[in-house]
């Protein structure tokens, strides 16, 4: 069964829904992950650089916050091992919005949906991927606002397969290396604009 029918019947269904077609929320986040650790043979740890990461955010209001589809994508490698991971999540979420003041909102939310993950060791790249989130959004016009966000982003990975990778320099010989545990959890910081249309 292909994903991309899927998604669009989702995005279709939620932007057909009456009570969710007055407004639409975009905005596209540029920001920092961290997080995710893989293990060679002998159990020695080592962490995925924290990196830039690129975000989009399509959302409608619904009672007191929004409810839309999030997609993040993160390109890291693997310290100290030439080893790259590129991170993708499409998770459909929801959150409720609380009024600070005239012109300022926080918001919390949670969403849920899938990740691919892409490195050499992964054979399965599709998991289930669930994400936690706040922030803060400022009204700068009337359809313009500034946004802040803290992101916690975490996926079912592939634990059961392994491949080789190079040591660092000075060191002889290769790695056998896998994910630390069957679930890895990733932080992001980020910054968006989001435009009401």
């Amino acid at each position: 069964m292909s994903v991309k029918p899927v998604i669009f019947g989702v995005i279709a269904s939620v932007c057909s829904t009456p009570a969710l077609a007055s407004d639409i929320y975009v905005t596209p986040w540029v920001g920092i992950t961290g997080g995710g650790k893989v293990v060679n043979e002998d159990g020695k740890e080592f962490d995925f650089k924290p990196s830039e990461n690129f975000a989009l955010q399509i959302e409608m209001p619904l009672q007191q916050g929004r409810i839309g589809l999030f997609y993040h994508y993160q390109g890291t490698e693997v310290d100290d091992i030439n080893a790259k991971v590129d991170s993708h999540y499409l998770l459909f979420q929801s959150a409720v919005h609380y009024d600070v003041h005239d012109k300022l909102t926080t918001h919390l939310g949670i969403g849920l949906g899938g990740a691919y993950t892409e490195a050499d060791w992964v054979k399965d790249n599709l998991g289930f991927a669930a994400s936690i989130y706040g922030g803060v959004e400022h009204e700068l016009q009337d359809n313009l606002y500034l946004t802040g966000q803290i992101r916690w982003l975490g996926t079912v990975v592939d634990n059961d397969t392994t491949a080789i990778c190079n040591l660092p320099s000075g060191q002889d010989g290769n790695c056998v290396i896998r994910f630390k545990t069957d679930w890895m959890n990733q932080f992001s910081a980020s910054l968006g604009v989001t435009f009401k249309f």
